[in-house]
């Protein structure tokens, strides 16, 4: 009886949170198209309109895949930018304009193009650790998380390197690719990253259930059941290619989902997953429109998202690592 009696109060309170934060979007969501008393005209409107489309997959993206992949790793402290995705994509945008800018004759590719091959490239990238990563799967996941590891330190080294002997013209349009914009998406782009988003997050939103045994720990997940390898594999697939989308779409947010997953953990006491992703979703959607808002009608653009973002979320991370000392 009282387990039934604080599984109640688990769902109320958690009810009571999603209402608060459908709320709080709601008048973020008025306040950001809406800023006046005056109705802005039908281009300003459409404008803003994309730009939360944007904010809404760049949420769910994070929550769905900062979520899962914790899940998949058992550790809280990390996220999908430690497979090396992003630091490929620097790589990838530092090879381009260092090397291939010369052979196309300085004329880039076109958006629709340029998102297809980043979203190849990186997909390929992960296809050809995908032979290791299922021989290692078995050892744990701690030994692939290192040999990424790794392998980001490798890019990143790289495009230093490559950044180092650039030219500074080419420098200046690689740092507008490297920092993240929320600002200028190609609508082209945006409606293919929506069709991308919405079925793998329903695809993951699915998996909730199974996730919710791998909190469990992987030998009770095998008694129950459960193929993990099996499993790992698929989930790790539907992550690479959600982070490849958001990358591809609006550039690196590395901290973003450690904040949503972190600070969902903290709000939600409750370990089914599919709660976790709903509530981490609404949570980002809030946060990135009122950093945004903020940018836009207060600093005027003087500072950008991913530098309160990454500001923040070191902040956040720092004050982990303490209360978790305080626990030994």
């Amino acid at each position: 009886m009282e387990r039934k009696r604080c599984m109640t109060m688990i769902k109320r309170s958690t009810l009571i949170l999603l209402l608060i934060l459908a709320c709080l979007g709601f008048l973020a969501t008025s306040y950001y198209l809406f800023p006046t008393a005056s109705v802005p005209n039908s281009y300003i409107l459409n404008l803003r309109v994309k730009k939360l489309l944007v904010y809404l997959l760049v949420a769910l993206i994070s929550s769905f895949t900062t979520v899962s992949f914790q899940a998949v790793t058992g550790n809280r402290f990390l996220t999908p930018s430690v497979l090396g995705l992003e630091s490929f994509y620097v790589l990838m945008q530092s090879l381009f304009l260092a090397i291939f800018w010369r052979w196309s004759q300085g004329v880039a590719p076109r958006s629709m193009t340029e998102f297809l091959i980043v979203m190849s490239l990186q997909c390929a990238f992960f296809l050809s650790l995908l032979p290791m990563i299922k021989k290692l799967l078995g050892k744990g996941i701690r030994l692939i998380l290192l040999i990424c590891m790794t392998l980001g330190t490798l890019f990143r080294s790289l495009s230093t390197f490559l950044q180092v002997v650039m030219d500074p013209n080419k420098y200046d349009k690689l740092q507008s690719k490297l920092f993240a914009s929320l600002q200028n998406v190609n609508q082209e782009i945006l409606y293919l990253a929506v069709g991308i988003t919405f079925v793998l997050c329903s695809f993951l939103y699915r998996k909730g259930r199974v996730l919710d045994i791998f909190y469990l720990g992987k030998d009770n997940a095998r008694l129950l059941g459960i193929n993990v390898e099996k499993e790992q594999t698929q989930i790790l697939w539907f992550v690479v290619i959600l982070v490849a989308t958001s990358t591809a779409l609006v550039g690196p947010l590395s901290y973003l989902g450690f904040i949503l997953a972190n600070l969902t953990y903290q709000m939600v006491k409750d370990f089914r997953h599919q709660t976790l992703f709903i509530v981490g979703s609404l949570l980002g959607y809030v946060m990135l429109l009122v950093v945004q808002t903020l940018v836009e009608r207060v600093f005027n653009f003087s500072i950008s998202v991913r530098t309160m973002i990454e500001l923040g979320g070191g902040l956040f991370f720092f004050y982990l690592l303490y209360k978790e000392r305080r626990k030994l």
